[in-house]
C-alpha cells in the first residue's frame, strides 16, 4: 500500500467527472479520476448522434469534445477497473483507499493496435470489448466477469497477444492510498432494469429491449434491430415512464430527461427509415431541454403519440409483441402488435455510492440522490452531476463547472 498525494480525488469517470477533473487541472490542480469500469465517459459516451436533417441538440458532440481532450493532451491521472473502499479524515487530508484490478491496461503502453481483441475471440473468449468511442484511450478493455482464463485458472490469451506488454491480469486485487484535500463525488446513475418477471415482457420476449440497448445498435451498428432475427423493424413502440413516476416501485419522481431523449431518438429513426412507423406512449411530455418545442411539434406530425401507458405485453408466435393500451379514438382497450417495443427507462440513484457518500457525511432525499450540503463543500467534498438527481449531458457539463469551481474556492481557503 503506496502513499500518493493529489488535490483532488474525482469519485466517477463519467462526463460529469470527467469535466470537473479537466476543469480543475486547468486551473493548476493535481487530480486524480476514479472509474470502476474498464472506459471513462460513462454512459455519456454511449449515447449516439440523433441529428435528422438538422441538429437537435442531443449533446452527444459535448461528450466526443471532453474525450478528444483527453485522448490528445492526456493531462489527467486515471485509475480504470478502481473503487473507492474506503475515505476517512483525522483533521488533515482525506485519506482514500482505491482498490484495483485485477486487470488493467497501461495508459502509456497501450497502442489500441486490437491484438488482445483478436486474440480473445480466436480462442472463442468475449471478455475483450472496444470502448464505445474511438476517442477513449485505451480503446480496448477487460471485463473480468467474462474471462474464462481467469475462471479455468489458465494464462489469459491476451497477455501473451499483446505486443507492448501493456496487459496486466493479477490473482487478487491490489490497494493503495491517497492523500487529497478534497474530494468530486461524481458517481452518476444507473438505468433503471425492470425486475423479472415483469408486465412488458422484457428478459423473456426477444423484442421488448430498452432505449439504452437500442443507443448501444445505432452506436455501434448504425441501425437498430430486432434482436430475435437482426432485421429492422418496420413498426416500433416506445413506452415512457418505465420505472419512473410508479408508486408501486416506490419510484415515484420523474427523470426529467426521458421524454426529450425518446423523441430525438424516434425522429432520428424515422429520418433514417422513413417507412417506419413510430408509436410513443407517454404519460406526459416534459418539455426539457434546448429546442423541445420545435422538435416536439415536428414528433407530433410524423410519430404517432398516445397519452396513455398500456397495461399488458404479450408474444406471438412469429415474434412480434402485442401490446394492450385504452384507445381513447374507439373507446375501448385494443391490443396492436409491434415488432420491436423500446422501453424508456428511468435514472436511478447509484446504491453503490451511497456507503461512501454516508462516510462523507452526505445525505440523501426522498428519491435517494445525495444533497449537495454547503456544509460538505466547507470541508472540501462536492457532489456532481447526476448524482444528485436526473441530468442530460448538458447539464452535467454545467454542474461539473460549478463543481470544479467550488472545490477551486475551497482549495484556494475561501470557504474557511
Amino acid at each position: 500500500m503506496v502513499m500518493k498525494e493529489e488535490s483532488v480525488v474525482v469519485v466517477g469517470g463519467g462526463i460529469t467527472g470527467l469535466t470537473a477533473a479537466l476543469e480543475l487541472r486547468h486551473l493548476g490542480k493535481r487530480v486524480l479520476v476514479i472509474e470502476r469500469g474498464p472506459f471513462v465517459g460513462g454512459h455519456a459516451a454511449v449515447l449516439p448522434c440523433k441529428a435528422t436533417d438538422r441538429c437537435l441538440k442531443c449533446n452527444d458532440c459535448l461528450v466526443e469534445e471532453v474525450l478528444r481532450e483527453l485522448k490528445e493532451d492526456s493531462p489527467l491521472r486515471f485509475e480504470t477497473y478502481a473503487k473507492v473502499v474506503d475515505i476517512r479524515k483525522n483533521g488533515g487530508p482525506y485519506i482514500v483507499t482505491i482498490e484495483t484490478g485485477p486487470c488493467s491496461v497501461d495508459w502509456e503502453r497501450c497502442t489500441d493496435c486490437g491484438a488482445c481483441l483478436k486474440a480473445c475471440v480466436d480462442s472463442g473468449h468475449k471478455a475483450i470489448e472496444r470502448a464505445p468511442s474511438i476517442n477513449i484511450h485505451p480503446f480496448y478493455g477487460i471485463r473480468t466477469e467474462m474471462c474464462t482464463c481467469l475462471r479455468e485458472g489458465r494464462a489469459p490469451s491476451c497477455i501473451e497477444a499483446c505486443p507492448e506488454g501493456a496487459i496486466k491480469i493479477l490473482d487478487k486485487t491490489d490497494s493503495f492510498d491517497v492523500e487529497a484535500k478534497g474530494i468530486i463525488l461524481a458517481s452518476g446513475f444507473r438505468p433503471y432494469e425492470p425486475e423479472r418477471p415483469n408486465r412488458y415482457g422484457y428478459g423473456h420476449l426477444p423484442n421488448v429491449i430498452t432505449t439504452q440497448q437500442a443507443d448501444k445498435m445505432l452506436r455501434e451498428e448504425g441501425k437498430v434491430v430486432r434482436p430475435s432475427d437482426r432485421n429492422i423493424p418496420k413498426k416500433v413502440a416506445f413506452v415512457q415512464c418505465v420505472g419512473s413516476r410508479d408508486r408501486r416501485l416506490g419510484r415515484e419522481y420523474c427523470s426529467r430527461v426521458c421524454c426529450g431523449y425518446s423523441l430525438r431518438m424516434a425522429l432520428h429513426m424515422v429520418h433514417i427509415w422513413p417507412d417506419m412507423d413510430i408509436t410513443v406512449f407517454y404519460m406526459d411530455v416534459q418539455n426539457f431541454g434546448k429546442d423541445f418545442e420545435r422538435y416536439y411539434k415536428e414528433a407530433m406530425r410524423k410519430l404517432k403519440m398516445i397519452r396513455g401507458l398500456p397495461g399488458d405485453f404479450y408474444g406471438t408466435q412469429n415474434g412480434e409483441v402485442l401490446v394492450s393500451y385504452f384507445s381513447e379514438q374507439q373507446g375501448r382497450t385494443i391490443s396492436e402488435p409491434f415488432e420491436l417495443v423500446l422501453l424508456t427507462v428511468g435514472l436511478s440513484p447509484d446504491q453503490e455510492a451511497r456507503a461512501l457518500g454516508e462516510r462523507l457525511g452526505l445525505q440523501v432525499n426522498e428519491d435517494g440522490f445525495f444533497i449537495a450540503e454547503e456544509h460538505a463543500a466547507k470541508e472540501g467534498v462536492i457532489v456532481a452531476g447526476t448524482a444528485r438527481g436526473p441530468m442530460d449531458v448538458a447539464e452535467c457539463i454545467c454542474d461539473a463547472k460549478r463543481a470544479a469551481l467550488e472545490m477551486k474556492r475551497y482549495l484556494d481557503g475561501i470557504y474557511e
